[in-house]
């Protein structure tokens, strides 16, 4: 992957991390959608968007550029104005994200006027501040242009008391640094434990939301076997006591059936499978059946 690619990867699951870059308050990106967008008629694409929710609000185009390109701004502002036309918008901003200010194109000419109306914010990674005086979002920033030497300091640095999505995010980056490393080994260089995550609001949601899922399919699933069983239990005690008893039979089935299809997504989260028999009151036998 690409570190520009990486760049998109923080807007799109950790758009608080944008505002924060270029000095705006991180609660402003709950106002936008983040997108990519493709421009009617034309070859053009503008792989960042932070679009507002109000027509009020100022629209932002982003661009991570990673490599030299002395055509970069040409094709730059060519998409911004075409997108200016279709979809009229009237306050804008555009940001270019470089690495460096080594990769940027050394010849302005024709954009000099329009680089200095303060339309164009441009940002250059490794001049943003220490990890000491930038919030933990811009510090993912800087992990992306940290060199193999300083990338595991500033990583574990990140770790401590990260969300779930931050975690995510500074484990590909390191992962990307170092390709050789499996999975294991970069959790292990970041000193990332199953209970950091469980500690974590991101995996609270995910359980409690999981939690939800099982509920309901416990309820259809209960449904399903509480008739199946009634009819069986009523034939043979009657119909009224074998429906009550066989819906209850149902349900307790139901409920762990809920329960096993939330395994994959735990196993998502980095859990064992101990861990989520623990966490969801299951034999470890059942938990290692399902695939």
């Amino acid at each position: 992957m690409k570190t520009d690619k990486l760049v998109y990867l923080l807007l799109q699951f950790l758009p608080q991390s944008f505002f924060s870059l270029i000095g705006r308050a991180e609660a402003e990106a709950e106002d936008y959608e983040f997108k990519s967008v493709e421009l009617k008629e034309t070859s053009f694409r503008l792989d960042g968007v932070f679009m507002p929710k109000s027509k009020t609000d100022i629209t932002y185009f982003v661009e991570a550029q990673f490599q030299l390109d002395e055509d970069f701004y040409a094709r730059f502002f060519a998409e911004i104005f075409l997108y200016l036309k279709q979809y009229r918008v009237k306050k804008w901003r555009a940001v270019a994200i470089y690495p460096s200010r080594s990769v940027e194109q050394r010849l302005f000419d024709g954009y000099e006027e329009l680089l200095e109306t303060g339309l164009i914010l441009r940002v250059y990674l490794d001049e943003l501040p220490n990890l000491d005086v930038v919030s933990k979002n811009v510090g993912l920033f800087k992990l992306l242009v940290a060199s193999e030497t300083k990338a595991p300091n500033i990583a574990k640095t990140l770790v401590q008391n990260a969300t779930l999505t931050q975690v995510d995010l500074i484990e590909q980056i390191v992962s990307y640094k170092f390709p050789k490393l499996t999975r294991e080994e970069v959790k292990s260089m970041l000193g990332i434990q199953e209970e950091l995550l469980k500690d974590t609001q991101f995996y609270k949601d995910i359980y409690n939301e999981a939690r939800k899922e099982i509920y309901e399919q416990a309820k259809k699933e209960g449904m399903k076997e509480g008739i199946k069983e009634g009819m069986k239990e009523g034939i043979k005690e009657g119909i009224k006591e074998g429906l009550k008893d066989g819906f209850a039979k149902g349900v307790d089935k139901g409920e762990i059936e809920g329960k096993l299809s939330t395994v994959p997504i735990f196993r998502k989260l980095g859990l064992s499978d101990e861990a989520i028999a623990e966490a969801l009151n299951l034999p470890i036998e059942s938990i290692k059946s399902v695939r």
